[in-house]
């Protein structure tokens, strides 16, 4: 543990500890996210990582018929990250670029998808959501009825606004393969109950990404 005093412009410390100290003589990553325009040069002149919405990544990973990837929407997807990494570069900076998702893994395709309707519709925290919703300004009052009843469902199916990752363990590992691909260098991922699905998922998800090469064992 390391006792420390810092006073800065906006930020002061009196005997703050860091426990576990920087490793190698390096430095925490520093990683943060915006959808405003200055909130996204903030983050693209003073980070190392931005982290982004990918709602359109469920349309290029729900497949057709005979599985197969909708490659118009992939490109989207590449092409998003690009954008950001672009932006980056004007600042005279690279910049990796992260995404969120709730996962919800079961040995069925059936099971998890009954289980996600069950959490994030069917007890899903309404007044919650459409108090996050009101933050973007999209409310009752300033929204056609049909669209805005569209945006509070896409928010309860979404996990509240990040990308479901849903199905068995073949399904999840190859979608976190379709976020390699696209360019995306990881992501932060939540559970509905993480002391019952985590071991599962480090268990079952885990060793099949270690097997594609996008993880060490």
């Amino acid at each position: 543990m390391v006792l420390f005093d810092f006073e800065g412009r906006f930020i002061k410390l009196k005997g703050g500890r860091a426990m576990p100290k920087p490793y190698g003589g390096t430095r925490p990553v520093i990683m943060n996210a915006g959808r405003s325009g200055p909130g996204q040069t903030f983050a693209l002149r003073n980070c190392d990582a931005f982290f982004t919405s990918t709602g359109a990544m469920r349309l290029a990973l729900a497949g057709t018929a005979d599985d197969t990837v909708d490659v118009t929407a992939f490109d989207r997807i590449v092409q998003q990250v690009r954008g950001i990494k672009d932006e980056a570069r004007k600042f005279g900076r690279e910049i990796e670029v992260y995404t969120q998702g709730q996962v919800i893994c079961r040995p069925t395709q059936r099971e998890a998808e009954d289980y996600h309707h069950h959490a994030n519709v069917e007890s899903a925290d309404w007044p919650a959501i459409e108090q996050m919703l009101a933050l973007k300004n999209i409310t009752r009052q300033n929204t056609a009825a049909g669209e805005y009843s569209a945006k509070r469902a896409l928010q309860a199916e979404s996990g509240i606004g990040g990308y479901p990752f849903v199905g068995t363990p073949d399904r999840v590992a190859e979608e976190f393969a379709a976020i390699s691909r696209a360019g995306l260098r990881g992501i932060a991922i939540s559970f509905v109950n993480y002391l019952n699905e985590a071991p599962y998922f480090c268990a079952e998800v885990l060793p099949r990404l270690a097997r594609m090469g996008l993880r060490s064992n």
